[in-house]
């Protein structure tokens, strides 16, 4: 899905950061970089499209999802802000998974044939996608080391932690950290389980006082507990 067929809200410059993100992105866009504001649920592109952007998620969250064979879709990732996703050379443009915005969220793409020549431009930026790109991979291989040396239970309390550290707010509940728009299924679709295992892991670290939740929202209680859980290896 070309990014030129979706429309990116404007901005004023009111205040002194709303013009400081201004400079910045007509800076981006003088550079080659596309910038394109997602409401919630918005696709970036679909598991079938030929991806030749890289994508920077500037502000809030998007969703990769990949398709599942009763026609549903999984979770793969959460990527946040700073973190890249999109264009794979192994893969020949073909990602084979869907990008959704989570929530409304800012996402910056540019031609990966173009990056090269905008990392010798701006030596700054390229600091940052490198670091993007970093934060992807130790995600990945987070999971990896998961499926390779932990069993569920230590899996799930792992990825609680990962998305804690890139995705969880301050818990007004008494809790240490929130994690919010974070379902079941997603747990159950990161750590390769079945989501009635995961409720069931989940309602046993609520009795144990690990976690706790309000609403919709997971709040993660004791971290260092999660943590201890988390290292039980195979």
């Amino acid at each position: 899905m070309p990014l030129a067929k979706q429309s990116a809200a404007t901005h004023t410059m009111a205040d002194p950061a709303r013009a400081s993100a201004e400079t910045e992105s007509r800076v981006a866009r003088a550079m080659r970089w596309e910038i394109v504001e997602h409401a919630s649920g918005a696709v970036v592109y679909e598991a079938h499209d030929e991806v030749r952007h890289v994508y920077l998620v500037k502000k809030g969250r998007v969703r990769l999802v990949r398709p599942t064979v009763g026609g549903g879709r999984a979770l793969v990732a959460l990527i946040g802000a700073g973190e890249t996703f999109g264009y794979r050379p192994d893969m020949a443009g073909q990602v084979g998974e869907t990008a959704v915005a989570s929530g409304n969220a800012e996402v910056w793409s540019i031609l990966a044939l173009q990056l090269p020549a905008f990392c010798e431009q701006d030596s700054a930026a390229a600091v940052a996608i490198i670091a993007g790109l970093n934060a992807r991979v130790a995600q990945l291989r987070r999971r990896v080391l998961g499926f390779t040396a932990r069993e569920v239970p230590s899996r799930l309390c792992d990825t609680l932690l990962g998305l804690a550290d890139s995705h969880g707010e301050p818990c007004p509940h008494g809790g240490a950290v929130d994690l919010r728009s974070v379902t079941q299924q997603d747990l159950a679709d990161l750590v390769g389980a079945s989501r009635s295992f995961v409720s069931t892991l989940i309602n046993q670290m609520k009795r144990e006082g690990s976690l706790g939740s309000a609403g919709r929202v997971l709040c993660l209680r004791d971290l260092e507990a999660l943590r201890e859980a988390a290292r039980r290896e195979v």
